[in-house]
């Protein structure tokens, strides 16, 4: 004789129904996350914004604008570079005095990134090039 419960229960429609719940829930909260990937564009104006807050940036003396060279995705974070002319050395330092007349560039590299729903945007290094110098290593690579 074999012994078969009263009522069999079916778990097929519970199982469906979570299913479907999940399927329309995790859209909704997937624009919730709290660190949602950088976009470039908005890196690009934190790094431009941080570069005109840093001292470096507002000591040269020079009529040429900021330009953003390019940003491109590291692992954690957006890195961007931005450079600015000037016609002298001495201008870099805000100097008006007697100067070698060699256009100079300051470039910056400045690392974006999220944290906390906060942009945090950091100048990670500063360089400055004459005009001398790019053209050395332009002759250099092309021989």
């Amino acid at each position: 004789m074999e012994i078969r419960p009263a009522h069999r229960p079916r778990s097929w429609p519970l199982l469906a129904a979570a299913a479907a719940s999940l399927m329309f829930a995790a859209p909704a909260f997937a624009g919730h996350r709290p660190d949602h990937r950088l976009g470039l564009r908005e890196a690009r104006a934190a790094a431009r914004a941080s570069v005109v807050d840093h001292q470096s940036y507002r000591s040269i003396k020079s009529n040429y604008p900021l330009v953003t060279r390019s940003c491109w995705r590291s692992r954690r974070a957006v890195r961007c570079s931005l450079y600015r002319w000037a016609p002298n050395p001495c201008a870099l330092d805000g100097g008006d005095g007697p100067c070698a007349q060699v256009l100079t560039r300051r470039t910056w590299l400045v690392t974006v990134s999220r944290r906390n729903r906060r942009t945090l945007a950091r100048v990670t290094r500063i360089a400055d090039t004459s005009s001398s110098d790019l053209q050395r290593e332009r002759a250099r690579s092309s021989s």
